[in-house]
C-alpha cells in the first residue's frame, strides 16, 4: 500500500506540472480529492492490515491530502498571478511615450474672462489681491457699514457656517460663504500702505432664485483704488475704458444712481446688451430692455475709510465690481450664467 501511495503522489506531481489553466486544474482537484478520490480506492484495503500498518497507512495517506491541497492552492494562486500578468503586458501603456496634447482639455469661458480682466487691470497699473471664501462677519459686514439689522445678512441672503460651528463665536467672528469680495478690500486696506490700487477676483455665495443672470454661486471682480483727490470721474473713465477693451468698442454704459450701505454716492451701471444687440427679440439676459446688469461702482463712505485707519479728509476711495459670469455670457454669447455650471462639455470644447 505504500508503494501505491508512493505512485499516487508521483502521479499527482506530475499532472499538477502539467497544468496551465484553471479548468484543468479544477479536474485535478475532483479526481485526487472529490468526486474521483483516488485515496478512496487505497484505503478501502486498511481493514485488511494490522493495527500498526493501519496506524502507519493512515499517517501517511492524511499527510498526502494535506500535501495535495497545498499544492493545489499554491497553484491556484500561480495561475491567477500569470493570468493577471499577461492581462498586465497586453495592456502595459508606457507613459514616456509622446502624445497628441491636441483637443485633451479646454479652458471654461469664465476663466477665460478673468484672465481678460486681470491682463487688462494690470496693464493699467493695478495689482490682484485675494481672500478667503469662509469669512468673518467682521469683514464682510461690520466693517462694511452693514449693521446686524440689515436685511442682506438675513438666512435667505446668506450662507452661514454651522451653528455647531458658530455657536461659543463672538457676532463679529462668526463664519459665513462670503457674499461678496468687498471683505478682501478691508483686508487690504487693513495691510497695504497707500495709496492702493487693486483688483480682487474670486468666488462669491448668496441664497437666490436661479435664472438666467442669477445663481447662488457666482463669480465677482472688485477694484479698489484708494488715493488723493481720486473722483467719479475717474472711476467712469476706468469702466469704460475696460468695458471697451473686454468687450467691443461701440459697448455703451448707463449710470443709475443706487443706495449702497457702504458708499457715497453710489450708482448701479449696466451694459448695452451683446447678445440681442438691442434687436427686440425675446433674450433671457436683458429681458427685451437692451441693457444689462453687469457692474456696480460707488465712492466708498467715509466712515468705512475711518473704521480701516484712513483719514476721509486726506485720502478718497472709489470702487466697483462686476459679475465675471455675466460679462463671460455678453462676450461669448451665452444666453444664460446657469449653462456656466452645468459641466456641459459641448460648452467648454467652444473655447
Amino acid at each position: 500500500m505504500k508503494k501505491k501511495l508512493i505512485q499516487l503522489k508521483e502521479l499527482f506531481e506530475k499532472e499538477i506540472k502539467d497544468c496551465n489553466t484553471q479548468e484543468e486544474l479544477k479536474k485535478i482537484e475532483d479526481k485526487f480529492l472529490w468526486k474521483n478520490w483516488e485515496l478512496k480506492e487505497i484505503l478501502k484495503w486498511l481493514k485488511d492490515l494490522s493495527s500498526e500498518e493501519k496506524k502507519e497507512i493512515w499517517q501517511e495517506s492524511n499527510n498526502l491530502k494535506v500535501n495535495i491541497e497545498e499544492t493545489l492552492k499554491n497553484k491556484e494562486q500561480e495561475l491567477k498571478n500569470s493570468q493577471f500578468k499577461d492581462i498586465e503586458n497586453k495592456e502595459k501603456i508606457d507613459v514616456t511615450l509622446e502624445f497628441s496634447s491636441e483637443n485633451t482639455w479646454h479652458y471654461h469661458p469664465i476663466s477665460i474672462t478673468s484672465k481678460l480682466l486681470e491682463e487688462i487691470f494690470i496693464s493699467l497699473g493695478f495689482k490682484i489681491e485675494d481672500g478667503p471664501q469662509i469669512e468673518k462677519v467682521e469683514y464682510n459686514f461690520d466693517k462694511l457699514n452693514i449693521p446686524a439689522d440689515h436685511p442682506a445678512r438675513d438666512v435667505w441672503d446668506t450662507f452661514w457656517i454651522s451653528d455647531e460651528i458658530n455657536k461659543d463665536l463672538e457676532d463679529k467672528e462668526k463664519l459665513l460663504l462670503r457674499t461678496h469680495t468687498s471683505p478682501v478690500q478691508i483686508r487690504t486696506m487693513l495691510k497695504w500702505e497707500l495709496p492702493i490700487k487693486t483688483i480682487v477676483p474670486g468666488r462669491v455665495f448668496r441664497y437666490e432664485q436661479e435664472d438666467a443672470r442669477h445663481t447662488c454661486n457666482f463669480y465677482q471682480l472688485e477694484w479698489l483704488v484708494v488715493g488723493k483727490w481720486v473722483t467719479f470721474w475717474d472711476l467712469k473713465w476706468t469702466l469704460d475704458t475696460v468695458m471697451k477693451k473686454l468687450l467691443w468698442d461701440d459697448t455703451t454704459l448707463r449710470f443709475r444712481p443706487y443706495i449702497f450701505p457702504f458708499t457715497e454716492p453710489s450708482a448701479e451701471v449696466d451694459v448695452s446688451c451683446q447678445i440681442c444687440k438691442g434687436k427686440g427679440w425675446s433674450c433671457g439676459m436683458c429681458s427685451w430692455t437692451w441693457w444689462v446688469e453687469l457692474l456696480w461702482a460707488w465712492m466708498v463712505h467715509p466712515k468705512v475709510l475711518s473704521d480701516c485707519g484712513i483719514d476721509p479728509e486726506e485720502y478718497t476711495w472709489f470702487a466697483f465690481g462686476m459679475w465675471i459670469d455675466r460679462i463671460a455670457s455678453q462676450r461669448f454669447g451665452i444666453s444664460s450664467s446657469r449653462m456656466m455650471y452645468q459641466s456641459k462639455l459641448k460648452l467648454n470644447e467652444q473655447f
